[in-house]
């Protein structure tokens, strides 16, 4: 879940009600993507941003209006012209296109900000959908709904045909956008499970990488057969779990779609005996870091195992995109973004 997300909910869950506000669409060099969101609070603070501060004031203005009248939604759309891009350093145009909406902490609302987070808590795959639907005044309504598989939970219901038709769709979508049915228009927010991140080593390598992972979505755990190494003290960003050995390291956890391993211990035996049981699973990404000598000792004495050459091929050794990474923190940046790279060519 989003930390602006995450706001709603929170204050949603202390009986305070917000307006929330969306880029549904932008044209230009509008700094901000649709889907991107900024939470006003009945004092006037905001959460996360959409642009800078011209754009942001104009909406704190209208959101004062919202908490006054305690009701509405609209579609408002914003120039960024000369003097909004002065306010924001910037010399480029655009328009930006806003849904802000007045959400009471009713049971409803906080119910489906609630669902939103379990979605996400068991690494299930979705989509989020407003219906928005203009009323005689101008104003509008926005029916809110989620959506994973075929299944949908929210107060509107989908017909099972228009479910589908969405749902087709929804799922060639990798960023936020407008989807114009029959049945009205939606603005589907895809609500992917980001990954969990196995890290097999706790040295200081797996520091910066269990850092920089948990900075850009995954949720990192790391294992090693040392607590001195794997514990919550070095690593305050991630799970730990201390193995007796390396043999039956992922036994009691699921690994397969959206499950990233990378194998980093202090030896050669260890990395194969965790790389022989990682080609078990299903795991979206496997990567080992290492020299090319030591992978070919590894991998002969896999395929020796009957491990095909072809399953070989899909391991990511060495690890990490070719940036002439030297140091820790470099080569984490490397490995970080490779998983970058396989998690949003597996959508």
């Amino acid at each position: 879940m989003s930390k602006n997300d995450k706001a709603v909910w929170e204050s949603l869950n202390q009986g305070t009600p917000v307006v929330m506000a969306t880029i549904l669409s932008k044209q230009g060099s509008a700094p901000r993507s649709a889907g991107t969101k900024m939470v006003v609070h009945g004092d006037g603070s905001i959460s996360g941003t959409i642009g800078g501060g011209w754009i942001e004031a104009r909406v704190q203005d209208l959101a004062g209006t919202f908490f006054k009248t305690r009701t509405g939604a609209l579609i408002q759309e914003f120039t960024l012209d000369a003097r909004a891009y002065a306010d924001m350093d910037m010399v480029c145009g655009g328009d930006v296109t806003l849904l802000l909406e007045y959400l009471p902490a009713t049971a409803l609302n906080l119910e489906f900000f609630q669902k939103r987070m379990d979605l996400e808590a068991v690494g299930q795959n979705g989509f989020l959908a407003s219906r928005l639907a203009k009323q005689p005044d101008g104003s509008y309504t926005v029916d809110r709904f989620l959506i994973s598989g075929q299944e949908q939970t929210g107060p509107f219901a989908l017909s099972q045909a228009s479910l589908i038709r969405l749902s087709d769709q929804a799922e060639m979508m990798r960023s936020p956008g407008l989807i114009y049915l029959d049945d009205g228009t939606f603005f589907i927010e895809p609500a992917r499970f980001n990954g969990t991140l196995y890290i097999l080593g706790a040295g200081h390598l797996a520091i910066e990488t269990a850092r920089l992972a948990a900075h850009t979505g995954f949720k990192p755990i790391v294992m090693d057969d040392r607590k001195e190494f794997a514990n919550n003290q070095r690593f305050p960003m991630a799970d730990t779990h201390v193995l007796d050995n390396f043999d039956g390291c992922f036994d009691g956890f699921t690994i397969g779609e959206g499950s990233y391993i990378v194998i980093m211990t202090r030896g050669h035996l260890y990395d194969r005996t965790i790389l022989e049981q990682a080609l078990e699973t299903r795991a979206t990404y496997i990567g080992m870091i290492g020299s090319r000598s030591k992978r070919k000792i590894i991998y002969d004495y896999l395929l020796s195992q009957g491990v095909s050459q072809s399953r070989l091929d899909t391991i990511h050794a060495p690890i990490g995109l070719a940036i002439n990474a030297q140091t820790p923190e470099e080569i984490a940046v490397s490995i970080v973004a490779e998983l970058i790279q396989e998690r949003f060519n597996a959508v």
